[in-house]
């Protein structure tokens, strides 16, 4: 019974010993810092253990994150070759609208113009005025920009620039409470004013009445008029179409596609009135319609034969008083 009993003490006693070793070890490590060369000595010596013994699980990721990235880049792969199809079939059906313009144009001699000039810009600078929603892009007048010049997005309109300098520019967003924009609704080519009220995500229609076709998301495109903004370029989407037995006008609300708070690069070009000189004109058709010639030569032959007509109508009582005269005199000299 002794012995069970003074080996228990043994132990307890050795623990004791071991926890107060320890406490007072980490009491000095932490105060005197008396192990911290101890412990970077050991730890540079079971570095190649710790690696080894580490290498599976690496591997085993380097595997799996290759595997992963691989199957990544094949799908964004197949998505870009599908987008890329898409776009290649829009840009035919584009080519084939703009021959379709262009002879549309040519049959109705409607002057025709360019705006391939065109600018990559980068945006620099935000306003922090809350009240005024205007960007500075790193493009000035050395680089051929002006104020007016319209600024779009890959998604829509921007706006346009306001002030230029030699370097710099400032662009007035759409969405400022200045800026007004003539805009027509794609669907049904009903024209109208599309304002800014601060808000980057919401736009108004200025004096529609409420009998007008509006709709919920119909896009409006700019019209063109003001030859501000070229036409066909989208600004909003209609996001809501209130009426009011009190108001004359409709209360229409759209949303801009352009994300002000995420847009970096901006696209600028030229369009302005000097434009329309550089540009090309359809020269007038000539007339093939044999029909046509033929009914206004007669309509000519008829006109000068009236006035040959008349002409001789005129002409003949002086010409009988002309006569007479001659017979008077005759007849005096017989006598």
């Amino acid at each position: 019974m002794k012995k069970p009993e003074t080996s228990n003490l043994l132990v307890n006693f050795r623990f004791a010993i071991i926890l107060f070793l320890s406490v007072c070890t980490l009491v000095a490590d932490l105060r005197l810092k008396v192990l911290s060369d101890f412990r970077y000595y050991l730890e540079s010596a079971l570095y190649p253990v710790m690696v080894f013994a580490n290498s599976p699980r690496r591997v085993g990721e380097v595997v799996s994150s290759e595997f992963r990235s691989r199957s990544d880049l094949i799908a964004e792969n197949e998505r870009l070759s599908r987008e890329n199809y898409l776009q290649r079939a829009d840009l035919l059906r584009l080519r084939s609208l703009e021959q379709e313009n262009d002879a549309m144009r040519r049959l109705l001699n409607s002057p025709m113009q360019e705006t391939s000039r065109r600018m990559f810009a980068e945006v620099v600078d935000v306003d922090t005025n809350p009240y005024l929603q205007r960007v500075v892009v790193n493009r000035g007048r050395n680089s051929g920009v002006y104020e007016g010049m319209p600024v779009i997005t890959d998604e829509g309109l921007v706006g346009q620039v306001i002030e230029a300098n030699h370097n710099f520019s400032r662009v007035l967003l759409l969405i400022d409470p200045s800026s007004s924009i003539p805009v027509v609704d794609a669907r049904n080519q009903i024209r109208a004013i599309v304002t800014g009220n601060g808000s980057h995500d919401e736009l108004e229609l200025s004096n529609v009445p409420r009998s007008t076709d509006i709709r919920e998301g119909d896009l409006l495109v700019t019209s063109g008029l003001g030859e501000v903004y070229p036409e066909g370029y989208p600004v909003a989407i209609v996001t809501a179409v209130g009426f009011s037995e009190t108001q004359p006008f409709a209360d229409v609300k759209a949303r801009p596609l352009v994300d002000f708070d995420r847009m970096r690069y901006v696209l600028m070009f030229w369009y302005e009135k000097s434009d329309l000189q550089g540009g090309y004109y359809a020269e007038p058709k000539e007339r093939t319609d044999g029909k046509v010639v033929l009914r206004e030569a007669r309509i000519r032959k008829l006109i000068d034969s009236m006035s040959g007509s008349r002409n001789r109508a005129q002409n003949a009582p002086a010409q009988d008083s002309a006569a007479g005269e001659q017979q008077a005199d005759a007849e005096g000299g017989a006598n």
